[in-house]
Order: structure tokens, then sequence, then C-alpha cells
């Protein structure tokens, strides 16, 4: 190498760092990776085959499948395999890819005959999930609220729910592997999984592949935390978007007691960062509108394609 070479290549190395690094094109990986699905409920009064075609022909490609249409019904704890096969046939002629299989239970029920009930049931789906359509099986992660599954109790947040709850997911991730299935767990502030932070420990403490994550940014958000957003959600991503399988869109406002979870665009999600820390997570996704009705829908829909183009 000659001296002018040697000088060349250390300007070269010196205005390098100057030089503008070209900046990933997040709005690009958004539309790649990121597909709109939708929870089956919304349609169950409808028969199956035309549930099925009126979600693909709503503009979505996935669906969370809870398995009650007008027309067959599918019960997990009594399976009827022909009810079950009518079902992901109907979803596979309309091409619309079964995302995930809804088996939400409170799995710290104080009530211990529903706390077994909603176990069996999720066992179930977890064993037989090649004839339902997708190895992803949703679940909350439970209040000790002796009256309703989404109401708080001071209880939740002690150590010894935590370590309830933990082995409660624990056992079920074993069987989810088991099975070559995953759970994925949605935490909730009202539940006793209740924070980036305590999802964390759990899957610390459970390092199990099968127990993953259901992302929705909207639950770990108290009314205090409103004025938070952005640093809230950046943390959120950072402590467990890892461990994302599945995603939701809907949103978050303030109200009296706490704060309400309305459809997409009816509160003050910060939708471009919540699309785009989505995007970064750099992998196919199904994100699932929900709580919604289905003369919503257009609308709903709508605006998070829109937060598409918002995206930095």
């Amino acid at each position: 190498m000659t001296r002018r070479d040697l000088l060349l290549g250390a300007g070269a190395a010196t205005l390098a760092p100057l030089l503008p690094a070209l900046a990933p094109d997040w709005q690009a990986k958004a539309r790649r990776n990121l597909r709109l699905g939708v929870f089956t409920h919304i349609y169950s009064r409808l028969p199956v085959a035309d549930a099925a075609r009126r979600i693909r022909a709503d503009g979505f490609h996935s669906a969370v499948l809870e398995h009650q249409f007008a027309d067959v019904r599918f019960d997990p704890l009594a399976p009827d395999w022909s009810a079950a096969s009518k079902i992901t046939a109907a979803f596979e002629k309309a091409q619309v890819r079964i995302a995930a299989l809804a088996a939400y239970y409170n799995v710290v029920d104080p009530d211990q005959a529903r706390r077994q009930h909603g176990e069996q049931r999720m066992r179930s789906l977890l064993t037989n999930w090649k004839r339902l359509g997708s190895p992803i099986v949703c679940t909350e992660t439970g209040t000790l609220n002796e009256k309703s599954e989404w109401v708080e109790s001071p209880d939740n947040y002690t150590d010894a729910a935590y370590a309830q709850c933990r082995d409660i997911l624990a056992a079920l991730a074993q069987h989810a592997h088991s099975a070559g299935a995953t759970l994925a767990i949605e935490p909730y502030w009202r539940n006793v999984i209740d924070s980036a932070a305590r999802a964390e420990k759990l899957f610390k403490d459970v390092a199990s592949p099968a127990l993953q994550l259901v992302m929705d940014a909207c639950n770990y958000f108290r009314d205090a935390d409103l004025p938070k957003m952005r640093p809230m959600l950046e943390e959120i991503f950072r402590r467990v978007g890892s461990h994302t399988v599945i995603a939701h869109a809907k949103d978050v406002k303030s109200a009296p007691g706490g704060q309400e979870l309305p459809a997409s665009g009816l509160g003050v999600l910060d939708y471009p960062l919540y699309l785009g820390l989505l995007a970064r997570l750099d992998k196919p996704l199904d994100l699932i509108i929900e709580h919604l009705e289905l003369d919503d829908v257009p609308r709903a829909r709508d605006y998070v394609l829109a937060q598409f183009d918002k995206i930095v």
C-alpha cells in the first residue's frame, strides 16, 4: 500500500462518521410485518362460513378464534371434531388465517371450580391446537377478586399472588411445550401480572420458550400514567417486547375509577409510536383489532391503517 493510499484511507475514516446513515424504513417494515386481524366474536351472530367471508371482505387476513358462531360451536371440554373441522375449513376457504386461539380465563380465580374449568379448557386447546388452526393460545393472568375477573384486588400485588400465578403459568407452559404450542399471556394493570416489570420478572422466572406475550400496550396504563405515554411505551417494549407473538389494537382513555379501553381511534394511545415499536421488533406479527361492534369495524380498521403513514 502506498503513502497516498494510506492518506486516502485515513481521510475516508475521518469522514465516515460525518456521512448520514440510511435510516430503516419503519413504515415499510410495519406494512410488511404487521398483518391486520380481528377477534371472531365480533362476527359470532353469523353462520361460520358467512363470518369467515365477511372477515376477509372487511380486509382482515387473520383472526383470533373463539369457536362460537350462529350455526356451530366448539366446546373444548366436550370436543366435537366435526364442528372444529367445519370452523377451520370455513376460515381456510375464505383465506383467513387463524392467528391464535382464545382461552382467556382467570388463572388465579379464588373460586376453585371456575379456575379448574378454565384450566381444563386451556389444556384441551393447548393439546389439540393442530386440529384448531393455531399453536398460539392466549389468556389473561388473573385477579384475586372474587366477584369479577376484570376487577383488581389489593392481594394481586403481593409476593404470594405473584408466586401462585407464576407456578400456574409455569405448569401450563410446560404442557404447551410438550404439545408444541405457545401459551401467550396478556398482562393487565388489574391483574396479577400488572406491569412490564412484573411481566419481565415472570419471563425470567419461567424460562420457557413456550411462554410468550400478547402485546397490548393499552393494558399497562393506569389513569395517572397517561401523561407518561411515550416513556412507558418505550419501557414496555424494552422490557418485554422481544417476547411478543401477537399484538392487539384498541385504545385507552381516562375515566373515573381508572381508565377505559375503547376501540381504536376513540382514545389517546400514541398509535404511530406503538406501531413503530412493533415494527422495530422486525418480525411478522398479527395485529388484532378488538373492543368494537360489527358496525364499527370499518371505522376502526381505517383508523389503524391510517396510522401506518405516521410512523417515523
